[in-house]
């Protein structure tokens, strides 16, 4: 079969990756001209995908992620007043993407492909790109996030929706600490929670997947609940240009910055208000929601981010791509008939991401995070 996927993030590598190893002609598509950077910063590591991606050798699982073997919940003075054990391993979105894309033949992932129309003739797709360009294929899978394209050609109007709040983080190269704060936040995940807010703070390998003490990474995601006007204020750039979803590192406005280094002062102990203050580029992600009535239509499917948006409280965003793509190509294996595994592959995934989106919810609500 040949597949063209949309999108070269973590679900689209996922997918082509396990589509090409079932016999599929694959080709990813992404609209980047080069190669993606810092999108999501640290990520919890699920078992399932660690387990898949040893596996098939993508990783080995002692260099995957660094470990959290203790959970602590700070005070506002910034003393642990519970710690208990913790199972968790952090990892960082560059780390995770540039194994994966490693993984994947160069020569079948094709940057600067901006999709613009999809056209479907019985079993046919044709995807039509900025460039003019036009591709045919027997399956067209759009990974291509939150705006995705391929949805809306699926499901005109549907789109995700904010959910109230947003999550500022930031990234601080272990080097710019001291051996003491070092010691505080090594091998722990921390978390400190307040009235309607929380921050949480973990290490993270380097940017090159380093993971040797002195050069990993900091990582720290702070909570807060925005109203629509104060929304629209924090996701316009520095240039002016009003970004929907996420505002990337170097492109907060000063006075974002300032009025988040402000309020780090007013609310945060020391040793996180500090983390907050030495961030050089912090940058900050809308909080949404978004699910589909059905994950595909014909021969086009849409995966990942694509489809559903869990919110992040659930640590399962990177680990539910990862669930349909593989889920996907497993189905693709099993069923002779396209549209009988097409149908199977939905019904799994569709009560999986809705129990996803419940859970989220819940946490959020469970911090008075939000507005649903």
């Amino acid at each position: 079969m040949k597949v063209a996927i949309i999108g070269g993030s973590v679900g689209g590598l996922i997918a082509g990756i396990a589509l090409k190893k079932d016999g599929h002609e694959v080709n990813i598509y992404e609209r980047s001209p080069s190669e993606m950077q810092g999108r999501g910063a640290g990520l919890v590591v699920q078992p399932n995908l660690m387990n898949y991606m040893t596996a098939t050798g993508i990783t080995r699982e002692q260099l995957f992620g660094v470990p959290a073997l203790q959970r602590q919940i700070l005070n506002d003075q910034g003393y642990v007043t519970y710690r208990y054990e913790n199972d968790t391993s952090f990892t960082s979105w560059n780390y995770l993407w540039k194994q994966l894309k490693q993984y994947f033949p160069a020569e079948l992932y094709h940057y600067n492909h901006k999709l613009s129309a999809v056209k479907q003739t019985g079993d046919v797709v044709e995807s039509i790109f900025a460039d003019g360009q036009t591709i045919t294929a027997d399956l067209l899978v759009g990974a291509d996030g939150y705006s995705s394209v391929v949805r809306e050609h699926i499901y005109p109007g549907i789109e995700p929706v904010y959910a109230g709040y947003v999550a500022y983080r930031g990234l601080i190269p272990e080097t710019e600490l001291t051996d003491d704060e070092v010691d505080f936040f090594s091998n722990k995940f921390t978390l400190y929670p307040y009235n309607n807010s929380h921050l949480l703070a973990y290490l993270v390998p380097g940017n090159n997947g380093e993971l040797d003490k002195g050069n990993r990474q900091l990582n720290w995601v702070w909570y807060l609940n925005k109203n629509v006007q104060d929304y629209k204020n924090l996701m316009t750039d520095k240039d002016g240009r009003f970004r929907q979803f996420s505002v990337p590192a170097t492109f907060m406005s000063p006075e974002n910055v300032t009025n988040l280094r402000e309020r780090a002062k007013k609310e945060l102990p020391q040793i996180l208000a500090d983390r907050v203050l030495q961030t050089t580029y912090p940058f900050v992600q809308a909080i949404v929601d978004m699910e589909v009535p059905k994950m595909y239509k014909g021969r086009i499917t849409i995966l990942g981010d694509a489809a559903a948006v869990v919110r992040p409280h659930t640590a399962s965003g990177t680990a539910k791509a990862y669930e349909d793509a593989v889920a996907l190509a497993y189905v693709l294996s099993k069923y002779k008939d396209t549209d009988q595994a097409l149908k199977a592959w939905n019904d799994a995934e569709f009560v999986y991401a809705a129990d996803l989106i419940a859970y989220g919810r819940k946490l959020a609500k469970g911090s008075s995070l939000g507005i649903g």
